[in-house]
């Protein structure tokens, strides 16, 4: 149970990075956060959920839902690296392509909102597992 709850945890932090990268910084584009490639299914779980008792089999429901949803999230924060990247390379360079990093942006804003996409449909399937008191309970938890 402690290692849902660290789980969850851990999605409601990434949550939050998720909007600390959007957010500008003094000197371009921020770079990426601790969460963005560097952790597998095993270290995020729904922010809603932390607190609440899981039985055994709502565990492996849940740890199969962020288990399937790993390649799409690994392959758009691949995305979103590598645009980060080459935008901070052409900002950096002798020579800046306009349209070039037009191209990143915009696909760094893709991969940006496939991974809020993505986490908000994780999220709603997570809580389908729930039973209706456990999904009371998480909104009260919400709000700590």
């Amino acid at each position: 149970m402690k290692n849902m709850q660290h789980r969850a945890l851990a999605l409601l932090l990434s949550s939050a990075c998720l909007g600390a990268i959007a957010a500008p910084v003094e000197g371009g584009i921020p770079p990426p956060g601790p969460m963005m490639g560097e952790r597998g299914p095993h270290q995020r779980g729904p922010g809603f959920a932390h607190g609440v008792d899981l039985s055994e089999a709502q565990e492996d429901k849940v740890f199969a839902i962020l288990h399937a949803q790993e390649p799409k999230w690994r392959a758009y924060t691949r995305t979103l690296h590598h645009s980060q990247d080459a935008l901070r390379a052409l900002g950096a360079g002798e020579q800046f392509d306009d349209a070039r990093a037009s191209s990143l942006a915009q696909a760094a804003g893709a991969a940006l909102a496939a991974l809020a996409l993505l986490e908000a449909r994780t999220d709603a399937q997570v809580r389908a597992v729930l039973t209706p008191e456990q999904r009371k309970q998480s909104l009260g938890r919400q709000s700590d």
